[in-house]
């Protein structure tokens, strides 16, 4: 059953104005990879380079399901110390299945990204702890999503309750555009003028 994966509950929002005193950003740079890219037996392997030698038993099955599947995600993000290999399942509703790997040779990996044409997003990521103990990832979008500010939370069950800081915005958790892959096909350069607004500091 799908609930035997690990799975990410995520809520997504647009931010109404920037916290004053953020400090300890992480640069992220994210490339995601077309299915077609990736092969997988017992070992994951990116053109030809070997990314995940030990896939869990339990999860082999399932992981060869996702990447047979032509809406899965498959993302690998760099920050300048690690890198992730992460596969995501069809959302339902705020919810997907979701498998994390992190690769070694980080060198090779950036080296094969860069050099790459796959679509790619480029952010600053502060992580915020709001009054009641949430942990909030706040998002600057750079490059030709600059301007772009959103911020997401993590939670443990669906139904989980919690507290919106004061600089958070409209919820966009169903809308795709707003998806880091979709950003990085269709960038927030694109979208129409009237959306495109500078933030203030709060």
């Amino acid at each position: 059953m799908e609930n035997e994966f690990p799975v990410e509950i995520e809520r997504k929002f647009r931010v109404l104005c920037i916290p004053i005193n953020l400090q300890n950003n992480t640069h992220l740079r994210q490339w995601y990879i077309p299915s077609s890219m990736i092969e997988y037996n017992t070992k994951i392997t990116l053109n030809k380079l070997e990314l995940i030698s030990d896939v869990k038993a339990e999860w082999q099955s399932k992981v060869c399901e996702l990447i047979n599947l032509g809406n899965t995600t498959i993302r690998i993000r760099l920050d300048n110390d690690a890198a992730i290999l992460c596969i995501k399942g069809k959302s339902n509703g705020i919810s997907r299945i979701e498998f994390e790997w992190e690769l070694q040779n980080y060198r090779l990996v950036e080296e094969l990204l860069v050099e790459s044409n796959w679509p790619m997003v480029e952010k600053r990521r502060w992580k915020i702890v709001a009054e009641d103990g949430y942990l909030w990832e706040l998002d600057q979008f750079l490059g030709l999503n600059e301007g772009l500010w959103l911020t997401e939370i993590e939670l443990g069950d669906e139904n989980d309750e919690f507290l919106c800081p004061s600089w958070v915005g409209e919820e966009v958790s169903h809308d795709r555009r707003f998806s880091s892959k979709r950003l990085a096909k269709t960038p927030y350069i694109e979208f129409k003028e009237g959306q495109l607004r500078p933030l203030r500091k709060c």
